[in-house]
This record gives structure tokens, C-alpha cells and sequence, in this order.
């Protein structure tokens, strides 16, 4: 009966191996099942985001084939209006220039170019530059009246333009006083607070002589109003201008572990040391520095280029209400370069402006960046700069100078190899050395006691008591005997070996001591002898008069 119980749970068991192994085989089937399907589906959002990519890369191109239409459309448009509505501007620009090469060159009649500046200022009734080119034309005509006449409409359509336009104009025909006139004119329209590069540009001119003698020195006061506005304008400005010329100073300093390595390896004031004479050394570099700039070469020739260029740009600038058509102009022109991109058209159209923009500051400021600047600056913007701002340089020189001074210390802190010494002026080197070389000495014998104490005669006593319990236990215990006798002779063994080592090792710090006393007083000569002479430094230093920095 057991048996057939025993069977029958048997094959149920059976029956439900099976049915598992069924139902695990279904199980697999599907999971291969949701596998395909997801392999299925993951190739179909593949499929899908590879239309979705192809069909925005068509719709993008499309999107620029009609920008690109668009814009040819709109340039011409734009175009068309800029010629209907300020062509006679650009024929005016290219007018002007054309009449001071003509009269540079004397190759066109008078009446020629008086009769077209004529014609060009009926089709041009706003325009600021029309009159001026019927003043001009109204000088090389010798017509006085007209010339005033034409002079005063373009002032009372732009005063500043005008004004710096003839300055030049002048200029090129060596009209000093007018010139003078009509340049101070133009500096009465710049603000102290807000100076461009271009504005700085006709300071430099005039303090180098390219506009000639002023002889009532009309710009030279304006430049003076000018300091004094932003002198006045800020209460930190003195303090503000130390700390810049303080810090520019500051770019000569070098570091003097090269010249005193000892000192810097030694001494414990070394830092203060460093500080204090490395400024003093700097003296001459700075000097050397600012002197070159004062008495750099200035090229006449070739700022009279510059400020020629300057006219041809001014007079070749886009007047104000033309601008908006002329920057449609140009984003339109960037869409056809970029084939339709707009965002990189508008993009390229924005850094072109920044980098076309001039950097304004105040004139103080833009005199201290072509000193301070890495980038090049032209030698005569440099020598103008220092003119203008000496004072302050020499002011910030002068902090920078004795800033450290009191820090300098009297006397210096040695420590070689554990010693400590001191020493007002380096002349007791030789003291210093005495006193190195006693606590070497003492310092030497502790360790020579210390390394004769040792217990090499203890084990020589042992050697002997266990020689002689050796011989007596031979003849009782025999091999007792023999291994006592062998512990007197590995005893004895280590004793003359202890013995011989102690010895050497007395040898090796004699050795040692007698390197480190002659290494020892061989720095402190060198240390001492490197303080002496960074002192004498500073004496001189304070004790003659300054090097004039700016000569």
C-alpha cells in the first residue's frame, strides 16, 4: 500500500514537470515573440526618425531656397530705394574725394568743379556734406562770399562733422589758424566722459605737431578742461590712478632668488627683502621703459597719412537716415553668402558690428590703455599718453617704491642645519661662524659617547663564562658542552664585529660633522656676504637721489 502511494505522488510529479516544461517553453516563445516585436518597433522609430530627419532637411532647405529667393528679391528692391532716395549722397562722397585728389593734383578746371558742387546741392537739400564740397569748391574759386555762405548752412546741418571735416581740409592745404578754429570747434562737441578711439586719435595728431603751432593754444585748453572734468568727476579718481601706475610698475618686478640664492634658502626675513629690492632693481627697467616711449621717433609722414585716411573715412560714412537701408542691405547680402541661413546671416551681421564699434572710455582711460595694452599702439599715441599722464606714473612709481620700505628688515635670521645666527650688516661673518662651528663640535661629541656605548664587553664576558661551562659540561654532558661552546664562539664572533662597527661608525660621524662645519660656515660667508651686498643696495638706493623715470 506504501508502495503504490509512494508511485502515484510519483507520477503527478511527472505530470507537473511536464506541464512545466510546457508552460516554460510557451513562456520563451513569447518573450522571443516581444523581442521581435520590439526589435520590430525600435527599426520603425528608426525608419521614423530617419524620414523625420530627411523630411526636415528638406523642409530647412526649402525654408532657405525661398530666404535665398526672398532676399535676391528685397536686395534689388532695396537697392532700387537707396538709389531713388540717397544716391545723390554717394555721388556727393565720391564727389569730394574726387575734388581734393583734383585739387591735389590740379588736373580739373575751377569752374568745372565749381558748376557740378553747384548742381549736387539743389538735388540734396539736407544733406551735411553738400555745402561743404561748395565751400571747397567756393576756396579753390577764390569765391570768399559763397565759401562763408556755404560754411555756415553746413554747420547748421551738422556742426561736429562739418567742423572736423574742415579742420582736415585745412590741414591738407596748410591753413594752420583756420585749421585751429575749426578743430576746436569739434573738441567743444566731445565729451571728457565718452571718448572714442577716433577722438583720440586727433589729440595724438595735434599734441605731435601734425595740425602745426597753435600758437593761441585754442586745443591745448580743451584738453586741460577735459583732465580737469574727470579729475573732478570721481573722488577715487587720484587714488584710482595710483593704484593703476602702482600696478603697471609692478610688471618690472623680478624675483631675486637668482642673484641672492643663499639669502633666499637661509634667511627667514628673505620674503621681506625680496620685496624692497626687487623694486629697487626695477627702477631702471621702468625708466628705460617710460624714457623710450617719451623720446620714441614719431613718423609725421606717416600720421599725416593716417589723418588723411581719417577724412577719406569720414567723408565715405553713411549719413544717418540712409543707415537703416544700408544694414538691410547687408543682412541681405549675408543671407545670399550663407545660401539662405538667416541665423547665421544675423549672426555674422552682429559681430562684424562689434568689431567694427569703437571702444569708448574717457580720455584718461583711453591714454592709459595704449601704455597698458599687450596689443601694439602706434610710438606717438604711447609718448602722448605719458605726457598727458606723467604725473600720476610718477605718483604710482612712488608708492610702489616705498611701499615695502619699512618692511625692510635691519637685521637677518640665519638658520643653517639647526643653528640659528644673526647679523646686522654681514661683517661678523666670521663670529658666526665660530659660534656654527662650537655647536657643531658639541653636538658631534654627544654622538660619538652615544655611539661608543654599546655591549661589546658584555658579550665578550658572556663568550668567556660560556667557554669555560662548555669545557667543564664536555666531560659530564658532551653535547651541552659543544653547544655551549658554540655560543661562546658566535658571541665572540659578534663582539669583534660590534667592535668594528662602532668604529666605523665614530669614523662616519667624524666624517659627517667635519662636511657639515665646512658646508655650514661655507653658507654662512655666502649668506652673510649676499645681505651685506642687498643692503648696500638699499643704502645707496636711500641715500641718492631717485632716477628720474620720465626723462
Amino acid at each position: 500500500m506504501a508502495e503504490q502511494t509512494v508511485q502515484t505522488v510519483h507520477i503527478d510529479v511527472t505530470r507537473l514537470e511536464r506541464k512545466i516544461d510546457a508552460l516554460s517553453a510557451t513562456t520563451e516563445q513569447l518573450s522571443t515573440m516581444v523581442n521581435n516585436t520590439n526589435m520590430a518597433i525600435e527599426t520603425a522609430n528608426h525608419n521614423i526618425a530617419v524620414l523625420t530627419q530627411k523630411f526636415q532637411e528638406m523642409a530647412n532647405d526649402q525654408k532657405r531656397q525661398a530666404a535665398l529667393q526672398q532676399a535676391a528679391t528685397e536686395l534689388v528692391q532695396t537697392r532700387q530705394e537707396l538709389e531713388q532716395n540717397y544716391g545723390n549722397y554717394k555721388i556727393i562722397r565720391q564727389t569730394m574725394l574726387g575734388v581734393l585728389q583734383a585739387t591735389d593734383l590740379a588736373l580739373v578746371k575751377k569752374a568745372t568743379i565749381s558748376r557740378v558742387s553747384e548742381e549736387l546741392m539743389l538735388s540734396t537739400p539736407t544733406y551735411w556734406l553738400a555745402p561743404c564740397l561748395v565751400a571747397v569748391a567756393a576756396w579753390i574759386g577764390n569765391d570768399r562770399d559763397l565759401a562763408q555762405r556755404a560754411i555756415a548752412e553746413a554747420v547748421k546741418r551738422d556742426e561736429e562733422r562739418t567742423a572736423i571735416t574742415m579742420a582736415l581740409i585745412c590741414r591738407r592745404n596748410n591753413r594752420v589758424e583756420t585749421c585751429y578754429e575749426w578743430l576746436s570747434i569739434y573738441f567743444s562737441h566731445q565729451n571728457a566722459a565718452n571718448f572714442s578711439e577716433g577722438s583720440f586719435a586727433y589729440i595724438d595728431a595735434y599734441i605731435n605737431g601734425v595740425f602745426g603751432p597753435d600758437k593761441k593754444h585754442m586745443c591745448d585748453d580743451y584738453v586741460m578742461q577735459w583732465m580737469n572734468e574727470i579729475r573732478g568727476s570721481s573722488s577715487n579718481f587720484e587714488a584710482s590712478q595710483e593704484k593703476i601706475w602702482k600696478e603697471y610698475c609692478s610688471r618690472f618686478s623680478l624675483d631675486i632668488s637668482h642673484l641672492y640664492p643663499d639669502l633666499d634658502g637661509t634667511v627667514t626675513e628673505y620674503d621681506s627683502i625680496n620685496e624692497y629690492v626687487s623694486r629697487i632693481l626695477a627702477v631702471d627697467p621702468i625708466a628705460e621703459n617710460l624714457t623710450g616711449i617719451n623720446n620714441a621717433y614719431i613718423d609725421q609722414n606717416r600720421l599725416k597719412a593716417k589723418i588723411d585716411e581719417s577724412l577719406i573715412q569720414l567723408i565715405s560714412r553713411y549719413n544717418e537716415d540712409e543707415e537703416p537701408l544700408r544694414k538691410e542691405e547687408k543682412y541681405l547680402l549675408a543671407i545670399k553668402h550663407f545660401e539662405g541661413d538667416k541665423e547665421a546671416a544675423k549672426q555674422s551681421i552682429i559681430k562684424a558690428e562689434q568689431k567694427r564699434k569703437q571702444q569708448t572710455l574717457n580720455l584718461v582711460e583711453q591714454m592709459s590703455h595704449v601704455i597698458l595694452t599687450d596689443k601694439d599702439t602706434s610710438p606717438s599715441e604711447r609718448k602722448t599718453a605719458v605726457s598727458f599722464l606723467s604725473g600720476y606714473i610718477r605718483k604710482g612709481f612712488q608708492t610702489y617704491i616705498t611701499e615695502k620700505k619699512d618692511t625692510f628688515p635691519n637685521q637677518i635670521t640665519m638658520k643653517v642645519d639647526g643653528w640659528t645666527g644673526t647679523s646686522e650688516d654681514g661683517s661678523n661673518a666670521e663670529e658666526l661662524c665660530r659660534a656654527f662651528e662650537a655647536e657643531m663640535t658639541t653636538r658631534r661629541a654627544a654622538e660619538l659617547e652615544k655611539a661608543k656605548r654599546s655591549n661589546e664587553k658584555a658579550m665578550m664576558i658572556s663568550a668567556i663564562v660560556l667557554a669555560v661551562l662548555g669545557v667543564i659540561c664536555l666531560f659530564a654532558m658532551p653535547p651541552f658542552g659543544v653547544i655551549l661552546l658554540a655560543g661562546a664562539a658566535v658571541l665572540v664572533y659578534f663582539s669583534f664585529r660590534t667592535k668594528k662597527t662602532i668604529a666605523e661608525k665614530i669614523e662616519a660621524i667624524g666624517q659627517d660633522y667635519a662636511n657639515r662645519i665646512e658646508n655650514g660656515k661655507a653658507k654662512i660667508n655666502q649668506t652673510t656676504a649676499q645681505w651685506k651686498e642687498a643692503k648696500g643696495i638699499v643704502y645707496q638706493f636711500e641715500n641718492n637721489p631717485v632716477r628720474e623715470i620720465i626723462a
